[in-house]
């Protein structure tokens, strides 16, 4: 009982948050506007530039026609339904219906193309527009679609009309976003933007698909654009959590290359509050998008780093804990006045749960609640940061809630971002009655990822502890994954018993964060250090990321393209998204925090889990009686409309009866912790007042959208 005692612990706390929440953001029915991907769509014929048509085969667009609404035209049968003062919606989805506008495009007050009533000039390009009706349309012909759409840049009132030649319908409201590209060395190529599907799959199709792609890239390094380039990623890394852009999915085919799943994606460009299209042909376009990752110019002048050390305070670390301190205090004496400004440190402290050792006072505590010089840290380690005389239950600690913990840190704005996790023992996984988080290294790997936060890991190997040591590796070594490589990890491992050697790795890393600073400023203050391979690594993907903040992705464009690397297809290129608002995220909570009380009084009760679920949350549905009929918990209606349409895999809306019934003690755990992890996941979210962004300057706050991983949905 006592795990389920901190279930419930954790899920009052999450419903404390969830009341919060619905008291900020009030959610309304199950209907959403976020836009679920219909699955393999047929081409459109969208893969126009600036309002030219593309140059791929003509495709059938009956898929895409026009709907009943309450206009004077026929019912069309798409499962689209507009009523008068809303926005039209997909019968199946609940979710209302966006088209893109095209470059150059104008709405008017009538569906009459009459240049003195034009509404709004020009409007900007591929960013989505609320659907009211739909007159006329037909595309049939799919070189000149007929017809006009009455559209609104906010949900509650049409502005005028767009025709429909210059409007792609969206029913995602998928997005892909940049993957890190890791080095120019060893990273991936930057994305190329096809004009057709016809002239990507060439080059996908050719036995020598690489060398075919090469080409591409010298040409266009030369300046000799390839007639089928549309445009180009710029070869600096452009993180949409930071500087936010829009490139939705308007049709996608998959096919597989040496073994893996590939998919050609056709996408729009859009950069809320930028105009004009970002080609290769464009040419002040062009210079910055081929400025090289490593090229910081003057911005790496201002470069700060803040670094957090993670220490187990465990009974067996002191020595360790010392030799630290000792490395730390002769770093900061190697600082000049310029150097010792630009660094913060930072001090997370952990041991184990207290629910089976309360004698050891805490199991994670932040030490710097505002990051400090190196010699506050040192003061800091030497007063607060000893290990405790007490032994656990076990040898796993709470590593989780540490790195949990430390990822919360209070970074300064712009600062490289650094973890430096220290400890001899794995972490007990999430479901262990001993995990206090709920998380496990991949959702913390994920939340590092979205917070730019890069962590390196000493792993302290005891020879007594052997049967500990291949979890243990498995934690840390993704825990420090180098971000933009598939494999790379950040971590050192070091034998326990020989003090000297972890001596000599933590005055070579003190030495080398010091020289790197430098380095990056180029004063020419470089001193001489063993070579750290490992820290190097995290730290030049730290500084494309930097870097980064100069890019400017390109927008005003539609093309095809692929979501892996044309170079090696084994690294991905592109990730899925989807645009969340903040209602979404509220209402999504509140089911899962439903379906995890469900899974608690089952297991108390020995019942069945759907039973439970109608208990726990009939009453808030307008049909309970699907909740009984239901045979997947997809089947269920409560999770919302928009999250069953997306084209991804789910364990947890493919739970069963059967499937819950037979599930072990552990693996009913597993699912309990695995749900609260993401409820967490959203809070963080939630809090974060800067990751929440306008796709128009006219969207009220209830519109802001996140672009959120599908790695996060249930």
């Amino acid at each position: 009982m006592s795990r389920l005692a901190g279930l419930a612990r954790r899920v009052f706390r999450l419903t404390l948050f969830l009341i919060l929440l619905v008291v900020c953001c009030p959610v309304s029915a199950p209907s959403s506007n976020l836009e679920g991907a219909q699955g393999n769509v047929h081409p459109q014929g969208a893969s126009a530039l600036e309002g030219t048509q593309g140059q791929g085969p003509t495709v059938d667009l009956s898929a895409l026609e026009g709907t009943a609404g309450h206009s004077t035209d026929p019912p069309l049968n798409d499962g689209i339904v507009c009523q008068p003062g809303s926005p039209c919606t997909e019968t199946a989805t609940h979710v209302p219906l966006r088209v893109l506008p095209r470059p150059f495009s104008n709405i008017y007050r009538e569906a009459v193309v009459d240049q003195e009533a034009v509404v709004l000039a020009n409007v900007p390009a591929f960013k989505p527009l609320y659907v009211f009706d739909r007159r006329g349309i037909d595309y049939s012909k799919p070189d000149s679609p007929q017809g006009w759409y009455q559209v609104g840049r906010a949900r509650t009132a049409p502005e005028g009309w767009l025709q429909a030649k210059d409007a792609l319908e969206w029913r995602q409201a998928l997005l892909v976003s940049y993957t890190h590209p890791g080095n120019e060395l060893e990273g991936r190529s930057p994305v190329l933007m096809f004009r057709d599907l016809a002239s990507l799959k060439a080059i996908v199709d050719d036995m020598d698909m690489s060398s075919r792609a090469r080409a591409l890239y010298d040409a266009i390094s030369a300046g000799e654009i390839p007639d089928q380039i549309v445009s180009m990623e710029p070869k600096r890394f452009v993180d949409i959590t930071k500087r936010f852009y829009v490139l939705p999915i308007l049709q996608w085919s998959q096919e597989q290359i040496n073994g893996d799943d590939v998919r050609f994606l056709q996408i729009a460009a859009a950069v809320p509050g930028a105009r004009g299209a970002d080609t290769v042909r464009n040419p002040d376009y062009l210079e910055q998008a081929r400025v090289g990752r490593g090229q910081g110019g003057t911005v790496l002048k201002d470069v700060k780093a803040d670094i957090v050390f993670v220490v187990d305070t465990s009974r067996s670390m002191q020595p360790f804990i010392d030799m630290t301190r000792e490395a730390v205090k002769e770093m900061s004496r190697r600082f000049s006045a310029e150097t010792a400004d630009r660094f913060r440190f930072g001090l997370v402290v952990f041991r184990d749960s207290l629910k089976v050792a309360p004698q050891l006072e805490y199991e994670a505590r932040n030490l710097t609640p505002e990051l400090v010089s190196a010699r506050d840290l040192v003061d800091l380690i030497a007063q607060q940061g000893g290990a405790t005389a007490v032994g656990s239950v076990d040898y796993a600690e709470e590593v989780f809630a540490g790195v949990d913990l430390a990822l919360h840190s209070k970074w300064r704005e712009g600062a490289l971002r650094f973890v430096i996790l220290i400890g001899d023992a794995s972490s007990h996984p999430k479901g262990h009655p001993q995990n206090t988080t709920g998380k496990d290294e991949v959702d913390l790997r994920r939340e590092y990822d979205d917070a730019q936060v890069h962590l390196f890991a000493i792993h302290l190997l005891d020879p007594r502890a052997k049967e500990d040591h291949p979890r243990a590796q498995a934690q840390f070594a993704h825990l420090a994954r180098v971000r933009g490589t598939e494999s790379s990890s950040a971590i050192k491992d070091v034998n326990a018993f020989e003090e000297d050697e972890y001596r000599t790795l933590v005055e070579h890393l003190t030495e080398r964060i010091t020289a790197l600073l430098s380095q990056t400023m180029g004063d020419g203050a470089i001193q001489e250090a063993a070579p750290l391979a490992e820290f190097d690594k995290l730290w030049e993907a730290a500084l494309i990321e930097y870097v980064g903040k100069e890019a400017h992705p390109p927008k005003d464009i539609v093309a095809w393209t692929l979501d892996r690397d044309l170079m090696n297809p084994a690294n991905k290129a592109l990730e899925v998204r989807v645009l969340v608002t903040r209602e979404q995220l509220s209402t999504l909570a509140q089911t899962l925090d439903q379906v995890v009380q469900a899974l608690m009084r089952a297991e108390v009760t020995q019942g069945q889990f759907f039973d439970a679920l109608q208990s726990v949350a009939g009453q808030a549905m307008k049909r309970p009686e699907d909740l009984g009929g239901a045979v997947r918990l997809a089947d269920t209606g409560l999770l919302p409309s928009f999250i069953q349409s997306l084209p991804y895999k789910s364990d947890i809306l493919a739970l069963t009866e059967e499937m819950f019934a037979s599930m072990t003690a552990e693996q009913r755990s597993q699912l309990e912790w695995s749900i609260l992890a993401k409820l967490d996941q959203y809070r963080t979210i939630n809090e974060q007042v800067d990751a929440w962004f306008r796709i128009n300057e006219t969207d009220p706050d209830s519109d802001m959208v996140y672009p959120l991983h599908l790695d996060y949905l249930p």
